[in-house]
């Protein structure tokens, strides 16, 4: 078998950890309040009325407040006055979320049996990932998510080989957590029930004690999850003041025809066939940003697996925040377009992945394995099909293009990462028979990577000369 010629994968991993915290620290220091969505406004207004915000308040009230108050909390701790210092702030915590994000991810896949080129490869796609560190770079809710997703992610994984009080504690808690900071986390607190009730029935384990089984474990997750997650989360709130417990202040629309295309708002999902049942690499090339025009805008911009692809590979993709987050600079589209391009190839070892786990299910059915019994990987099945739902079904009642963003699953990035390392592997090994094939793959994980990270640096250098947003 030919080796690669990469480096030591030790040093390697610690330029990739290196070059991911810098990144991310870099870019909260460097921002000046540019985000997808206005959060810090919800803070300002728990700081200056010393209550929580009801959901017409402002534009981003209507989201469970956590990390909002969490921010507000810190901004009076440090006594901070100006906005660039409470943007600063709010950043950071976004990307200390960020770093221990990917810190976890590792922690999972060190303990993997796939060679180190491979976890090496699957650990850089996310850690360096251009999506990932922009959002954990701005003062959002998402980096909270997204970490408490992946604590609960890492936990029940380490759950499923022996019942234990501590992991459980901890897969109780940091459900609550992520629950409390946006609604899809309640996607999290949904597959792990799922995963416990199929854990109970097919290892026929109906002990009660939590150091002996799990069904004391799922009872009291139920339990703790409900009360706390809808007292905390505003949900029983919501539900008396509003008549449901989870409010929008962006409208929805009628769910999209089969065929037939119709419009809502900006938008997005036009139909059934047009908006999932499609890829729109070609156009995606031509294209590698988003237009946020209410009437003239790319294709791919009405197909939810395109727009998912191209926000996860392309930081400049969104097209947004205004300012220096949009770029027309030709040298950084053609990075772009390469990135999109190259992209294909982990998207394939994700795709492989999902294919040998669907390969697996359908055994299953056919009593031909035990998947339940053999390993507990498939854990990570329900949270892709849950998190796969989710977006599928908010993306249909949004249907604007606005909805259509891939750090909404990002909370179950974790286990997205299985089936990426699965994939890689099993691709991997036949690059490995041939030299040629092997150089090519390495330079083309390596130039993807590059793509993923110059752009960010751009980012980086244009955000100081910029005026930066107000609070108020």
């Amino acid at each position: 078998m030919i080796k690669t010629w990469l480096p030591s994968s030790k040093t390697l991993l610690y330029c990739v950890l290196t070059i991911s915290i810098s990144l991310r620290i870099i870019l909260a220091l460097a921002n000046k309040g540019y985000a997808n969505d206005d959060h810090v406004t919800v803070s300002r207004l728990i700081v200056e009325t010393g209550k929580i915000p009801e959901p017409q308040d402002c534009w981003q009230c209507y989201q469970s407040k956590l990390y909002h108050f969490t921010v507000a909390k810190l901004w009076l701790l440090f006594d901070l006055k100006s906005d660039q210092a409470r943007f600063k702030l709010a950043q950071l915590l976004s990307a200390f979320a960020g770093i221990l994000t990917i810190l976890i991810c590792w922690l999972a896949i060190k303990k993997q049996s796939f060679n180190d080129a491979v976890k090496l490869i699957c650990f850089s796609l996310v850690a360096l990932n251009p999506k990932l560190i922009s959002i954990n770079a701005q003062t959002a809710n998402d980096s909270f998510v997204i970490l408490f997703g992946t604590v609960v992610i890492y936990s029940l994984y380490q759950l499923m080989a022996k019942p234990t009080v501590k992991y459980f504690f901890i897969l109780i808690l940091f459900s609550v957590l992520a629950a409390i900071t946006k609604t899809n986390g309640l996607v999290i607190i949904i597959a792990v029930i799922l995963v416990l009730i199929i854990k109970i029935l097919y290892t026929k384990n109906y002990k009660f004690p939590l150091r002996k089984g799990y069904l004391g474990g799922l009872l009291f997750f139920l339990f703790a999850t409900t009360f706390c997650v809808g007292y905390f989360g505003e949900y029983y709130g919501k539900y008396k003041k509003y008549g449901k417990p989870v409010v929008f202040n962006t409208a929805t629309g009628e769910l999209p025809h089969l065929f037939e295309k119709t419009n809502f708002r900006n938008p997005g999902v036009q139909s059934v066939i047009g908006g999932y049942f499609t890829f729109r690499i070609i156009d995606l090339v031509k294209n590698p940003v988003i237009s946020n025009d209410e009437h003239v805008y790319p294709l791919h911009r009405t197909s939810l697996w395109s727009q998912l692809y191209g926000r996860a590979n392309f930081i400049y993709f969104d097209n947004w925040p205004n300012g220096p987050w949009q770029s027309s600079d030709p040298y950084m589209m053609a990075f772009g377009r390469v990135a999109i391009i190259l992209a294909l190839l982990p998207l394939a070892f994700l795709l492989c992945g999902l294919l040998m786990a669907f390969k697996a299910w359908f055994r299953l059915f056919f009593k031909k394995n035990n998947l339940f019994n053999t390993h507990d990987d498939w854990i990570f099945d329900i949270f892709n099909l849950g998190f796969a739902a989710f977006i599928i079904m908010f993306t249909g009642f949004g249907r604007d293009y606005s909805f259509m963003k891939v750090i909404y699953i990002f909370p179950g990035i974790l286990a997205i990462l299985f089936p990426l390392l699965k994939g890689c592997a099993h691709l991997h090994q036949y690059a490995l028979k041939n030299k040629l094939v092997a150089r090519l793959f390495n330079v083309a994980i390596i130039t993807l990577l590059l793509c993923y990270l110059i752009p960010v640096i751009d980012l980086i250098i244009k955000l100081p000369d910029s005026p930066g947003i107000s609070l108020y």
